[in-house]
């Protein structure tokens, strides 16, 4: 406390670190920010990163990202890895500086040579999607393999996806099952996806329906849309788990909350036909309409056959055929098939054809 009163940027610092994690002292985050900007105005860069990092949370002090790139400015250019990720990263989402995926490229560049693997992971991100430097998806597995063995969990399952699909990397199903599980050991639950859909279909490990329900459902109680739509459908056809109708609605429901399509499709489905769940076409009709809105093929034709057939026993042609047109626009057979049969039996306005 002393040398921090005397003026000590390092010991300034350290306190402002203190105060910010509540260590020896208690956790007061305007003392942090205060101290850290005493520290940061002195130059030292640890300090700099940290307000940086404070205005972007908003802790201690008004939440304003212009004034965190500023700070993160000052110390990656002095050579701090973390304010480089951190400003890269600000480029990279317009965060605080307009939007600018070459300059995003450029700092996750320079802290990633550094050995920061959220910049690692980042870089590999921008060759993935092409978005500032040339598109590679071998160099996007270089760096998420460097930000991997650095103990990156995202980048970890992205390794082990590459080596599923043969991503930027030969196909190896071994070692996507070997990377896919050092994320799932750190809690990823899109590793807990994936694994549970080798297990499923036998890629790369011996065939575990039971096992890969068990990683579903992990993955789908941290609230993973996909994983509940995989549950509710292992529910449905009673693969891995006991046959459930109810069980299976309840994770569609879920799913579909989140604005998972196929998991939309099939509580549309259920409810329309009162599978494990109360028939109620109102509630069919809304989440086939949810699903529609994507442009689904199955779900603008699902609603033509909602209407076709009546909600509540009351058929509306022309709602249907209005669905049909568009489901046969994008590709269903079945929606020409009803349009086809419509015509013949005088059932579509003349103005639609």
């Amino acid at each position: 406390m002393k040398a921090a009163v005397s003026g000590v940027p390092l010991a300034q610092y350290s306190l402002g670190s203190a105060y910010l994690k509540g260590q020896g002292v208690g956790k007061d985050d305007a003392k942090a920010f205060s101290w850290m900007s005493k520290a940061a105005n002195q130059g030292n860069v640890l300090a700099q990163s940290g307000v940086g990092g404070m205005y972007a949370r908003g802790l201690g002090v008004r939440q304003d990202y212009a004034q965190a790139v500023v700070w993160w400015r000052k110390a990656a250019e002095a050579g701090n890895a973390e304010a480089g990720y951190n400003l890269s990263r600000g480029y990279y989402l317009g965060e605080g500086v307009k939007q600018d995926y070459q300059l995003a490229a450029k700092w996750a560049r320079i802290a990633a040579d550094q050995g920061n693997a959220d910049a690692q992971y980042q870089l590999g991100i921008l060759y993935h999607e092409g978005l500032g430097i040339a598109r590679d998806e071998a160099l996007a597995f270089k760096w998420w393999m460097k930000a991997s063995v650095n103990g990156h969990a995202v980048a970890q399952y992205n390794v082990g996806i590459c080596y599923r699909d043969g991503q930027g990397i030969d196909k190896d199903e071994a070692l996507a099952f070997t990377w896919l599980s050092k994320a799932n050991n750190q809690g990823n639950d899109l590793a807990d996806f994936a694994l549970g859909g080798m297990y499923f279909d036998g890629v790369g490990v011996p065939k575990d329906e039971a096992k890969a329900v068990l990683l579903w459902r992990k993955a789908a109680d941290q609230g993973s849309a996909v994983a509940q739509e995989a549950l509710g459908n292992a529910y449905s056809k009673g693969k891995g788990i006991t046959h459930s109708d109810s069980d299976a609605a309840g994770w569609w429901l879920k799913a579909a909350q989140q604005g998972n399509v196929n998991a939309e499709l099939s509580l549309a489905y259920a409810y329309a036909n009162g599978i494990g769940i109360l028939r109620d076409d109102k509630s069919a009709e809304f989440w086939w309409l949810a699903a529609a809105k994507t442009g689904n093929a199955d779900a603008e034709a699902s609603l033509g056959m909602l209407y076709y057939r009546g909600m509540d026993g009351k058929p509306n042609y022309a709602e249907a055929a209005k669905w049909f047109f568009k489901a046969a626009a994008h590709g269903s057979p079945s929606a020409k098939t009803y349009l086809e049969m419509m015509k013949e039996n005088d059932q579509i306005d003349s103005k639609l054809l």
